[in-house]
């Protein structure tokens, strides 16, 4: 719960987040899913496995909501920059990925060592 509605600054409430994400996910709680046109909460990294509401493409440039939660995410915080002009998110992917042979894709979650 974001601080601006109630929520606290204590550790259990709080998730780390790149400024962009940060920004972008703002005080919002709910989404739009663009496949169902309805509302659904945001992914919880605190309650919830990103394995069961996302997905890397092949090419692992862009993160796809494999359920209303998933895509509500993706389409509210922009997670692969599709509603501006530059894709700058998919540019630093690949080169993350292609160039320099680091991407998140290929990292452990640390909760499951």
């Amino acid at each position: 719960m974001p601080q601006s509605l109630g929520g606290s600054d204590t550790p259990d409430n709080l998730a780390l987040a790149c400024h962009r994400c940060n920004e972008r996910h703002y005080n919002f709680t709910v989404g739009s899913d663009p496949q169902t046109q309805k509302q659904f909460p945001l992914f919880n990294p605190r309650q919830q496995q990103w394995s069961e509401h996302f997905i890397w493409t092949k090419d692992g440039i862009k993160i796809l909501g494999t359920t209303p939660t998933g895509r509500a995410t993706c389409n509210r915080l922009d997670l692969n920059d599709e509603h501006g002009d530059e894709p700058s998110i998919q540019i630093a992917r690949i080169f993350g990925y292609k160039l320099v042979g680091i991407h998140p894709s290929l990292m452990r979650d640390p909760r499951e060592t």
